[in-house]
């Protein structure tokens, strides 16, 4: 039986390489974030941002690069936070950080699919936000059997082997738990977010952008 996925120290120091290889579109989810952070921002230089999920603190070091000092990142991995390219301000965590904000930003990235209760988590990230503030969010959503196959076409093109293929998607059964689109609409707006828009889309993968 395959062991199922957790972030330990074995995923912590491959994450960087299976982040650009499995994801799509991944850096440019990222730097789409740090675009809209300096088009919401651009008059002010310390608004405070966190990263959901910082995992080894890539989104954290290309939000420095552009100029943001106030950057947080909450994990629940302590091996991910060891790893982090950004060792300030790190938060090992299950749960939303409340007590840190409000927060200008929230980025969310590949992280929320991990939370079963989901709705909860997404109830404190707005609890936690700035009036006006940004929440940018992405997951792997629910697809059909034809695009979750195109999703493994873009691994094999990213030279991912049909063995590892099949070992991550084993390992994430149980662990890694899809919703629909609309789940994410309708519950966004029900938590009264704001002008809820996708912004990426992937095969399995999208990434809304909500305001409060």
């Amino acid at each position: 039986m395959q062991e199922a996925w957790k972030f330990d120290e074995k995923v912590a120091e491959r994450f960087d390489r299976e982040a650009h290889m499995h994801i799509p579109n991944y850096e440019a989810v990222v730097q789409k974030c740090v675009a809209i952070a300096k088009r919401a921002y651009p008059n002010t230089t310390n608004p405070k941002i966190i990263d959901v999920g910082s995992a080894t603190g890539y989104t954290l070091a290309e939000l420095r690069k552009a100029g943001f000092e106030n950057v947080w990142g909450v994990d629940n991995s302590e091996a991910m936070l060891e790893r982090s390219r950004v060792q300030e301000q790190l938060i090992l965590s299950h749960a939303f950080p409340k007590r840190e904000g409000p927060f200008h930003m929230v980025l969310a990235n590949w992280t929320l699919h991990f939370i079963m209760e989901r709705r909860a988590y997404l109830e404190d990230i707005r609890s936690s936000l700035r009036e006006g503030g940004i929440l940018i969010l992405t997951d792997k959503m629910t697809s059909t059997p034809f695009i979750h196959e195109r999703y493994h076409d873009f691994k094999r093109a990213m030279g991912v082997s049909e063995s590892e293929i099949a070992r991550k998607q084993a390992s994430l059964v149980g662990v890694l738990e899809t919703l629909p689109l609309e789940w994410y609409f309708e519950t966004l707006k029900d938590l009264e977010f704001r002008n809820v828009s996708v912004i990426d889309a992937a095969y399995c993968f999208n990434t809304l952008i909500a305001f409060k």
